[in-house]
Protein backbone atom coordinates (compact mmCIF):
# COMPACT_ATOMS: atom_id res chain seq x y z
CA UNK A 1 0.00 0.00 0.00
CA UNK A 2 1.17 3.67 -0.75
CA UNK A 3 0.14 5.10 2.57
CA UNK A 4 -1.77 3.01 5.46
CA UNK A 5 -2.17 5.02 8.30
CA UNK A 6 -2.04 4.80 12.08
CA UNK A 7 -2.17 1.81 14.23
CA UNK A 8 -3.02 2.88 17.06
CA UNK A 9 -0.85 0.32 19.24
CA UNK A 10 -1.87 0.97 23.23
CA UNK A 11 0.91 -0.23 25.99
CA UNK A 12 -1.45 -0.41 28.42
CA UNK A 13 0.61 0.62 31.65
CA UNK A 14 -1.38 -0.01 34.83
CA UNK A 15 -0.55 -0.19 38.06
CA UNK A 16 -3.75 -1.63 40.59
CA UNK A 17 -5.70 -2.05 37.29
CA UNK A 18 -5.73 2.29 36.30
CA UNK A 19 -5.46 2.39 32.53
CA UNK A 20 -3.35 5.06 30.50
CA UNK A 21 -4.94 7.65 28.27
CA UNK A 22 -3.92 6.91 24.82
CA UNK A 23 -0.64 7.10 23.89
CA UNK A 24 2.06 7.11 21.33
CA UNK A 25 3.14 4.00 18.75
CA UNK A 26 0.19 4.53 16.35
CA UNK A 27 1.35 3.31 12.75
CA UNK A 28 1.22 0.02 11.80
CA UNK A 29 -2.39 -0.60 10.37
CA UNK A 30 -4.00 -0.31 7.33
CA UNK A 31 -7.68 1.01 8.99
CA UNK A 32 -6.72 4.51 9.39
CA UNK A 33 -5.72 5.34 5.94
CA UNK A 34 -7.15 4.61 2.43
CA UNK A 35 -5.51 1.68 -0.11
CA UNK A 36 -3.60 2.77 -2.79
CA UNK A 37 -6.40 3.11 -5.36
CA UNK A 38 -8.55 5.77 -3.01
CA UNK A 39 -6.15 8.17 -3.94
CA UNK A 40 -7.64 10.45 -6.70
CA UNK A 41 -4.61 10.28 -9.16
CA UNK A 42 -3.44 13.85 -9.26
CA UNK A 43 -0.72 16.11 -11.76
CA UNK A 44 1.89 15.75 -9.01
CA UNK A 45 1.35 12.16 -9.06
CA UNK A 46 1.49 12.00 -12.79
CA UNK A 47 4.39 13.58 -12.75
CA UNK A 48 6.37 12.09 -9.81
CA UNK A 49 10.10 11.38 -10.95
CA UNK A 50 11.22 7.52 -11.05
CA UNK A 51 13.25 7.85 -8.36
CA UNK A 52 10.84 9.77 -6.12
CA UNK A 53 8.46 7.04 -6.99
CA UNK A 54 10.42 4.18 -5.85
CA UNK A 55 11.47 5.73 -2.79
CA UNK A 56 8.25 6.56 -1.72
CA UNK A 57 6.63 3.28 -2.15
CA UNK A 58 9.75 1.53 -0.20
CA UNK A 59 9.93 4.21 2.46
CA UNK A 60 5.63 3.52 2.91
CA UNK A 61 6.50 -0.46 2.73
CA UNK A 62 9.13 -0.08 5.52
CA UNK A 63 6.81 1.92 7.69
CA UNK A 64 3.84 -0.71 7.25
CA UNK A 65 6.03 -3.46 8.73
CA UNK A 66 6.68 -1.49 11.55
CA UNK A 67 10.15 0.08 10.24
CA UNK A 68 9.47 3.18 11.23
CA UNK A 69 13.25 4.53 11.49
CA UNK A 70 13.95 2.40 8.53
CA UNK A 71 11.31 4.37 6.63
CA UNK A 72 12.47 7.53 7.09
CA UNK A 73 15.14 7.99 4.60
CA UNK A 74 13.27 7.10 1.77
CA UNK A 75 10.29 9.08 2.58
CA UNK A 76 12.81 12.27 3.03
CA UNK A 77 14.31 11.30 -0.45
CA UNK A 78 10.92 10.87 -2.11
CA UNK A 79 9.78 14.35 -0.48
CA UNK A 80 13.23 16.09 -1.95
CA UNK A 81 13.05 14.30 -5.39
CA UNK A 82 9.12 14.85 -5.38
CA UNK A 83 8.27 18.11 -3.12
CA UNK A 84 4.81 18.24 -4.20
CA UNK A 85 4.59 14.60 -3.07
CA UNK A 86 1.80 15.09 -0.37
CA UNK A 87 1.38 10.99 0.35
CA UNK A 88 4.75 10.91 1.16
CA UNK A 89 4.53 14.06 3.67
CA UNK A 90 1.64 12.42 5.43
CA UNK A 91 3.82 9.27 5.70
CA UNK A 92 6.43 10.72 6.83
CA UNK A 93 4.44 12.21 9.46
CA UNK A 94 3.53 8.74 10.56
CA UNK A 95 7.12 7.74 10.90
CA UNK A 96 8.21 10.39 13.02
CA UNK A 97 4.66 10.10 15.32
CA UNK A 98 5.60 6.70 15.67
CA UNK A 99 8.90 7.48 16.59
CA UNK A 100 8.08 10.02 19.36
CA UNK A 101 9.51 12.80 17.46
CA UNK A 102 6.37 15.42 17.23
CA UNK A 103 7.19 18.19 15.99
CA UNK A 104 8.68 17.13 12.81
CA UNK A 105 5.13 14.96 12.78
CA UNK A 106 3.25 18.14 12.97
CA UNK A 107 5.02 19.85 10.35
CA UNK A 108 5.22 17.05 8.08
CA UNK A 109 1.19 16.66 8.88
CA UNK A 110 0.87 20.25 8.12
CA UNK A 111 3.13 20.37 5.01
CA UNK A 112 0.54 17.52 3.22
CA UNK A 113 -2.44 20.07 4.33
CA UNK A 114 -0.72 23.04 2.57
CA UNK A 115 0.04 20.71 -0.62
CA UNK A 116 -3.47 19.66 -0.76
CA UNK A 117 -5.09 22.93 0.66
CA UNK A 118 -7.01 20.99 3.14
CA UNK A 119 -8.36 18.68 0.83
CA UNK A 120 -6.89 15.82 2.17
CA UNK A 121 -8.30 14.55 5.14
CA UNK A 122 -5.96 12.04 6.39
CA UNK A 123 -2.73 14.61 7.42
CA UNK A 124 -5.91 16.94 9.20
CA UNK A 125 -6.15 13.49 11.65
CA UNK A 126 -2.52 13.53 11.90
CA UNK A 127 -2.40 17.19 12.86
CA UNK A 128 -5.67 16.28 15.58
CA UNK A 129 -3.68 13.10 16.35
CA UNK A 130 -1.05 15.14 17.35
CA UNK A 131 -2.71 17.66 19.39
CA UNK A 132 -4.59 15.21 21.58
CA UNK A 133 -0.93 13.91 22.46
CA UNK A 134 -0.34 17.48 23.66
CA UNK A 135 -3.52 17.90 25.26
CA UNK A 136 -4.73 20.45 23.32
CA UNK A 137 -8.33 19.04 22.93
CA UNK A 138 -10.38 21.75 22.31
CA UNK A 139 -8.26 22.19 19.22
CA UNK A 140 -8.12 18.50 18.45
CA UNK A 141 -12.11 18.34 18.20
CA UNK A 142 -12.09 21.33 16.07
CA UNK A 143 -9.33 19.84 13.53
CA UNK A 144 -11.04 16.01 13.69
CA UNK A 145 -14.58 17.17 13.09
CA UNK A 146 -13.16 19.61 10.30
CA UNK A 147 -11.22 16.63 8.78
CA UNK A 148 -14.64 14.01 9.49
CA UNK A 149 -16.37 16.75 7.12
CA UNK A 150 -14.40 15.87 3.98
CA UNK A 151 -14.42 11.93 5.07
CA UNK A 152 -17.07 10.89 6.93
CA UNK A 153 -16.96 7.31 6.64
CA UNK A 154 -13.29 7.36 8.71
CA UNK A 155 -13.60 5.45 11.42
CA UNK A 156 -10.12 6.39 12.42
CA UNK A 157 -11.64 9.63 12.58
CA UNK A 158 -14.23 8.98 14.93
CA UNK A 159 -11.98 7.08 16.82
CA UNK A 160 -9.61 10.09 17.12
CA UNK A 161 -12.89 12.22 17.87
CA UNK A 162 -13.32 10.10 20.56
CA UNK A 163 -9.88 10.70 21.89
CA UNK A 164 -10.38 14.60 22.17
CA UNK A 165 -13.66 14.13 23.83
CA UNK A 166 -12.59 11.61 26.47
CA UNK A 167 -10.03 14.16 27.29
CA UNK A 168 -12.10 16.97 27.57
CA UNK A 169 -14.25 14.39 29.87
CA UNK A 170 -16.95 14.39 27.42
CA UNK A 171 -17.73 10.47 28.15
CA UNK A 172 -20.87 10.38 26.56
CA UNK A 173 -19.95 11.95 23.88
CA UNK A 174 -16.48 9.98 23.40
CA UNK A 175 -18.44 6.65 23.66
CA UNK A 176 -21.14 7.56 20.86
CA UNK A 177 -17.93 8.58 18.81
CA UNK A 178 -16.63 4.79 19.87
CA UNK A 179 -19.95 3.33 18.74
CA UNK A 180 -19.84 4.62 15.47
CA UNK A 181 -16.15 3.78 14.65
CA UNK A 182 -17.10 0.15 15.34
CA UNK A 183 -19.40 0.64 12.91
CA UNK A 184 -17.51 2.04 10.30
CA UNK A 185 -14.75 -0.55 11.20
CA UNK A 186 -15.96 -3.95 13.23
CA UNK A 187 -12.00 -4.78 13.10
CA UNK A 188 -11.21 -1.82 15.12
CA UNK A 189 -9.42 -3.15 18.09
CA UNK A 190 -7.98 -0.45 19.75
CA UNK A 191 -11.32 1.19 19.96
CA UNK A 192 -12.25 -1.25 22.83
CA UNK A 193 -9.23 -0.45 24.77
CA UNK A 194 -10.80 3.55 24.66
CA UNK A 195 -13.93 1.85 25.93
CA UNK A 196 -12.34 0.73 28.55
CA UNK A 197 -11.18 3.42 29.63
CA UNK A 198 -14.51 5.18 29.79
CA UNK A 199 -15.81 2.41 31.54
CA UNK A 200 -12.91 2.98 34.38
CA UNK A 201 -13.60 6.42 34.64
CA UNK A 202 -17.27 5.56 34.99
CA UNK A 203 -16.54 2.62 37.50
CA UNK A 204 -17.73 0.14 35.58
CA UNK A 205 -15.98 -3.10 35.97
CA UNK A 206 -18.29 -5.07 33.91
CA UNK A 207 -18.13 -2.96 31.39
CA UNK A 208 -14.28 -2.99 31.47
CA UNK A 209 -13.88 -6.46 31.24
CA UNK A 210 -15.82 -6.90 27.77
CA UNK A 211 -14.31 -4.06 26.61
CA UNK A 212 -10.64 -6.15 27.34
CA UNK A 213 -12.15 -9.57 26.22
CA UNK A 214 -13.54 -7.93 22.76
CA UNK A 215 -9.97 -6.31 22.61
CA UNK A 216 -8.36 -10.19 22.68
CA UNK A 217 -10.61 -11.40 20.11
CA UNK A 218 -9.52 -8.92 17.70
CA UNK A 219 -5.90 -9.13 18.58
CA UNK A 220 -5.21 -12.67 20.02
CA UNK A 221 -1.55 -12.31 19.49
CA UNK A 222 -0.58 -8.58 19.50
CA UNK A 223 2.10 -6.70 21.19
CA UNK A 224 -0.30 -5.71 23.95
CA UNK A 225 -1.66 -8.86 24.51
CA UNK A 226 0.04 -10.17 27.08
CA UNK A 227 -0.26 -7.22 29.51
CA UNK A 228 -4.02 -6.75 28.46
CA UNK A 229 -4.80 -10.56 29.61
CA UNK A 230 -2.87 -9.81 32.91
CA UNK A 231 -5.26 -6.72 33.28
CA UNK A 232 -8.08 -8.83 32.71
CA UNK A 233 -7.28 -11.33 35.16
CA UNK A 234 -6.89 -8.42 37.83
CA UNK A 235 -10.44 -6.37 37.16
CA UNK A 236 -11.72 -10.59 37.84
CA UNK A 237 -10.15 -10.90 41.22
CA UNK A 238 -10.93 -7.31 42.17
CA UNK A 239 -14.50 -8.28 41.31
CA UNK A 240 -14.74 -11.33 43.04
CA UNK A 241 -13.01 -9.99 45.81
CA UNK A 242 -15.44 -7.18 46.23
CA UNK A 243 -18.46 -10.10 45.81
CA UNK A 244 -16.86 -11.54 48.35
CA UNK A 245 -17.06 -8.45 50.68
CA UNK A 246 -20.93 -7.81 49.75
CA UNK A 247 -21.77 -11.64 50.90
CA UNK A 248 -19.52 -12.62 53.69
CA UNK A 249 -22.10 -10.20 56.18
CA UNK A 250 -24.76 -11.92 54.97
CA UNK A 251 -23.42 -15.42 55.56
CA UNK A 252 -22.77 -14.53 59.01
CA UNK A 253 -25.62 -12.90 60.20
Amino acid sequence: MSAFGFRIKFRILFVTATLTVPAMGWAQSAYLAPGKNNYAVSVQDLQMSGKGKKAFQKGSQLLAKGDSAGSLPYLDRAVSESPENYKAYYDLGLAHYSLGQIVEAEQAFQKSIDITQGKFALPQFGIGMVLCHEGDFHQAETVIERALDREPGSASGKYLLAWAQYGLNRLLAAERSLQQAILRNANLGEAYLLLARIHQRQNNSPAMVNDLQTYLKLNPRGPDSDQTRRLLEHINQQMSDQSIVVVYPLLVQ
